[in-house]
């Protein structure tokens, strides 16, 4: 029997999964397949936080883009900003499949696994290989993990390009997101100016009477100046 119909019998599985049956393969014992595993998961999860991170960028040049394309008036410019966002959404479109249907997936297919041949040791005690052996395992479990990954970007690449390219409708719809964004911040501007004009008019009406006051004050002397001018009795 080869050691991958035991380890299927060991698993009471009928079928291995495709990523993981080079790494079975590649393993002389359940031990040096658990170590194989392990340093496969461990290979995806460092590979899931990468990109969850580019995410993180990506989502922000977004925004950033977005915000520009609010203000600009210019209408070359502006699809020249909708076009760099619909790329930026579609790498985030690329990326989010890649860790769902992947990363996460393979994730749990290596968890299920370990978990197996984890319990299945523990009951038959296996002896630890050497520290040399798991050296040399890892390094092979990285050359197995290579040499599926460019399989699978060829394969990808090839149906990549037998799409066909999105539709201008996108970028429409992205200058579209643009012009709301602009008259949000407009009716945000009139709302502020409308309730700005009524204090402005209770300035004016304080200030007016403040004005009159001097007048009336100097109007009161003229007059009380011309009381105290000597009458003219006699003209020569």
């Amino acid at each position: 029997m080869g050691f991958i119909d035991r380890i299927k019998k060991m698993l009471g599985s009928d079928e291995i999964p495709e990523e993981l049956t080079p790494l079975y393969r590649g393993a002389r014992s359940e031990r040096e397949a658990l170590i194989l595993l392990k340093e496969s998961r461990r290979r995806d999860e460092s590979r899931r936080r990468r990109a969850m991170q580019d995410l993180e960028v990506l989502d922000q040049m977004e925004e950033e883009l977005l915000e520009e394309g609010k203000s600009e008036t210019g209408e070359n410019r502006r699809l020249l900003l909708a076009r760099r966002i619909k790329e930026i959404r579609q790498k985030i479109g690329e990326l989010n499949n890649r860790i769902e249907n992947i990363y996460n997936k393979r994730i749990k297919v290596f968890n299920e696994h370990i978990n197996s041949l984890e319990t299945i040791l523990e009951l038959e005690s296996e002896p630890l290989p050497d520290r040399k052996s798991m050296e040399d395992l890892a390094i092979k479990a990285r050359e197995r993990l290579e040499d599926l990954e460019k399989a699978t970007e060829l394969a990808e690449g090839m149906k990549h390009d037998q799409e066909e390219p999105a539709p201008d409708d996108e970028e429409a719809e992205i200058l579209r997101e643009m012009e709301a964004r602009a008259d949000v911040e407009i009716t945000k501007h009139e709302i502020e100016k409308e309730e700005d004009e009524p204090k402005e008019r209770e300035t004016k009406v304080k200030e007016e009477p403040e004005k009159e006051k001097p007048e009336k004050k100097t109007e009161k002397k003229v007059k009380q100046k011309d009381k105290e001018k000597p009458e003219i009795l006699f003209e020569e």
